[in-house]
């Protein structure tokens, strides 16, 4: 059974219109954490840790403020699909393949634009944490070699006890290759 928004309703037509105005903010807050969070992958492989911080202060605002709106529309969506009768689990994509060509023309094509934007952040969002574990793992080695060097290879020493290093370097370097 195919259950619609009704269209004579006034109110039913500003909903499909709010929700619609939501939508494009949504995608619009993505498309600017996408872009910081590309800045904030530059940063790290740049090594730059006082623009890193920034740039973590600024996706942390912006998370806020892209959840607020996603919020938002989750709610206009579900009062949306009640008022047609439809089941209110229904998600948003399912209920819009039931609808008129007209409400599916409004609102389709940037339900998957919101899905677009957010599939390229959550993507953007897995390479930086890949990177800041690889980066994460180089300190680790760094720290580990120089403990090795100075504690227990006298290599390091310059006293009688002196001797060539034997020690392998470059542990997570060659675990990368």
């Amino acid at each position: 059974m195919t259950m619609t928004a009704p269209q004579n309703q006034p109110h039913a037509a500003s909903a499909v219109g709010a929700l619609g105005s939501v939508l494009r903010q949504e995608q619009a807050h993505y498309e600017r954490l996408l872009e910081m969070a590309r800045r904030q992958g530059e940063r790290l492989a740049g090594g730059d840790l006082e623009d890193l911080d920034t740039c973590s202060q600024e996706l942390a605002t912006g998370l806020q403020a892209a959840s607020t709106v996603r919020e938002r529309r989750e709610r206009l969506a579900a009062e949306l699909i009640a008022a047609s009768g439809a089941d209110p689990a229904v998600g948003l994509s399912t209920w819009l393949t039931r609808q008129p060509a007209p409400l599916q023309a409004e609102l389709a094509g940037v339900v998957q634009d919101v899905r677009r934007a957010a599939g390229e952040l959550a993507r953007a969002n897995e390479h930086n944490r890949r990177l800041a574990s690889f980066c994460l793992d180089l300190v680790e080695e760094e720290a580990a070699l120089l403990r090795r060097s100075l504690l227990e290879d006298p290599a390091g020493r310059y006293d009688a006890g002196a001797r060539h290093t034997t020690n392998a370097q470059g542990g997570v370097l060659r675990r990368q290759a």
